[in-house]
């Protein structure tokens, strides 16, 4: 159970001669080692992004081109152009993993 007292506690005597007795703790050879950090993955973050900021613009009502807009064609590039990164991202990891 969890302390939540707002003193840490004081070890007892045979707790101790118990930890003069011990020597440096070391991991085990079976334990996982440390793992790596993970980076943003650029190909999901920045249509993220572009969406959010997308939505913040049009519900703050700020009027947009309307070029932009006319038959999806931009939309259509993007989201092509997105799904392709996507994929080509998925098969270098599949690679690295391997």
């Amino acid at each position: 159970m969890a302390d939540y007292s707002e003193f840490p506690t004081t070890p007892t005597a045979w707790q101790e001669a118990q930890a003069q007795d011990w020597g440096p703790v070391s991991p085990l050879d079976t334990e996982d080692a440390a793992p790596q950090p993970r980076r943003p993955d650029p190909v999901a973050l920045v249509p993220g992004v572009l969406f959010v900021l997308l939505a913040i613009s049009l519900m703050s009502g700020l009027h947009l081109p309307e070029v932009i807009f006319r038959d999806g064609a931009l939309f259509w590039v993007l989201l092509l152009g997105v799904g392709l990164a996507l994929v080509l991202s998925e098969l270098r990891k599949a690679r690295r993993r391997r």
